[in-house]
């Protein structure tokens, strides 16, 4: 057993999007390492159609939530997927046959090779993603990006104090992570003791990778070795422009990351389309106004 897993939590909507996630893990995943993918259960007839050869461990989103009786599953469903799905990736661990996994998102792609020992020290101790996020925030604010700085710290800030810790605040992410289910499990019991559950707190405060980060940080369940994020995630269309004028290129990006997170709307592949699509436009409109 190589210690650690993959999990990937999912839609039908994401769809798509998956296909480019899968191909990748199947051209990069030199150990092996096991691939778990959820979906809604109303959903998982139409992903195991669509991937068939693939060596992909398939779960139902409520087989997860079932593992912990605590949660309601009646209040679970009636939740809006950006707050449901925090709640399924969080749970993961109950059921991971391992003692770790990869939480990645339906939108990110493998660019280089990777083996456990990406995510593992040789000790078998999980790295963790933890830094202050000061590049990006600089970033957003020569670009103008409104409210980014202001909403990192307001978050940062109130999950830090909720644990009483002092000092910097964190960004525990982009996604992918790296999670230990010791870590979840110090974090459920902190929360039993309250008679809550992990549902509770996310309703509470929907940040998931901080209720990680800051559980790790204050009860020091297993050793804290951080690293910087694993995939380059652009969230926002101005990184994504800024770095293309620069020259950057996948290629470039897999000296320095495992991956890349595109947000669909300026994958590199939408945005030929749309400028093909564009230059069609231009001509015909040039070709109207001439026969105009």
């Amino acid at each position: 057993m190589s210690g650690i897993s993959i999990f990937c939590k999912s839609y039908r909507d994401d769809l798509e999007r998956l296909v480019a996630l899968i191909k990748s893990v199947r051209q990069f995943n030199h150990d092996r390492l096991a691939f778990y993918i959820s979906a809604p259960k109303d959903d998982l007839i139409l992903f195991q159609n669509r991937f068939v050869d693939e060596d992909i461990n398939w779960l139902s989103d409520e087989s997860i939530i079932n593992a912990n009786p605590a949660i309601d599953l009646t209040v679970y469903k009636s939740l809006p997927g950006h707050i449901s799905q925090q709640i399924v990736k969080s749970e993961f661990w109950r059921i991971n046959p391992v003692e770790n996994y990869v939480c990645i998102d339906s939108d990110s792609v493998f660019i280089r090779k990777f083996t456990a020992r990406d995510f593992l020290s040789s000790e078998g101790t999980p790295y963790t993603v933890l830094h202050e996020g000061k590049d990006y925030l600089a970033f957003c604010s020569a670009y103008r990006i409104e409210n980014v700085t202001e909403n990192f710290r307001e978050v940062a800030r109130g999950m830090r104090n909720s644990f009483g810790r002092t000092g910097p605040l964190y960004n525990f992410g982009p996604f992918p992570v790296i999670w230990n289910s010791k870590v979840w499990q110090a974090l459920a019991s902190t929360l039993e003791s309250r008679r809550e559950t992990i549902q509770d707190a996310i309703l509470r405060s929907p940040h998931e990778a901080s209720w990680y980060g800051e559980t790790l940080l204050v009860q020091k369940t297993i050793p804290l070795i951080p690293i910087e994020p694993l995939f380059k995630a652009y969230l926002y269309y101005e990184q994504f422009e800024h770095e293309q004028n620069m020259g950057m290129s996948e290629k470039l990006l897999a000296q320095y990351y495992l991956g890349v997170v595109y947000q669909s709307n300026w994958h590199p592949k939408r945005l030929q389309l749309m400028k093909r699509l564009a230059y069609k436009i231009k001509r015909y409109l040039k070709r109207w106004r001439h026969n105009g």
